[in-house]
Order: structure tokens, then C-alpha cells, then sequence
């Protein structure tokens, strides 16, 4: 059974996920909210309640900007993963109420070869 607080769009974005067991994951999103997202990672398995810090690059104010966060493992599937958001920045939080709840979206859909710190 689902517990979800958000509305989800489905939108594919490219995200790393920095796994402190794993290291960096790739990865691209099946749908995201307010409140987490679905990433299909493929094979790779992420321990349920695992944290991580996701990465994904959206265009903001004309520019193209990394929006990081940290989330946690809630579900888990042959192809990826459930992630809750825990903690968005004033920022990150800004653009993805934009994405969610318009009908266009501005997001670059480029891959990310390197965690940006």
C-alpha cells in the first residue's frame, strides 16, 4: 500500500545518487513530486531505508542548475528505487513545485558523469 502525501508527474531526468555503500548511481526518474521520486537504476539494488544524496541538473532562471538533496530508500523494484525527499532547499523545492504543477517543464535531460559537491 502506497502512502503518498504528494501528486507525482511522470518526467524523465537524469539523476546521480550518491550511495555511501555503493557509491555514485545512475539513473533517470519515472516520475517525481513534492515529496520524492522513482528512479529506475536497473539491476543495481539499494538497501530499503538507505540514505542518499540525489543530483539532478533543471533549468532554473535561464541557467542550467545542479538541485541536490538528500532522500531515503522507501520502496524498492526490480529497476529502481523509491526515494523521500528528506530535507529541499528554498531553491530546489521553488523549481520542482514549478515542475509538478505546470504543464510544461524545464528540465535538461543530460546525463551527469560527475557528483557536484
Amino acid at each position: 500500500m502506497e502512502h503518498r502525501c504528494s501528486v507525482r508527474k511522470s518526467l524523465i531526468l537524469d539523476v546521480v545518487l550518491n550511495c555511501r555503500s555503493l557509491g555514485l548511481v545512475g539513473g533517470r526518474t519515472r516520475d517525481i513530486g513534492m515529496g520524492g521520486m522513482f528512479v529506475d537504476i536497473g539491476r543495481i539494488q539499494l538497501p530499503m531505508n538507505a540514505l542518499v544524496e540525489s543530483c539532478i541538473l533543471l533549468e532554473s532562471d535561464g541557467q542550467t542548475k545542479p538541485f541536490r538533496t538528500e532522500a531515503m530508500v522507501v520502496h524498492t523494484s526490480r529497476s529502481g528505487v523509491g526515494l523521500m525527499f528528506s530535507d529541499l532547499s528554498p531553491a530546489f523545492h521553488q523549481r520542482l513545485h514549478e515542475l509538478v504543477f505546470t504543464s510544461g517543464s524545464f528540465a535538461r535531460q543530460e546525463t551527469v558523469l560527475r557528483f557536484v559537491s
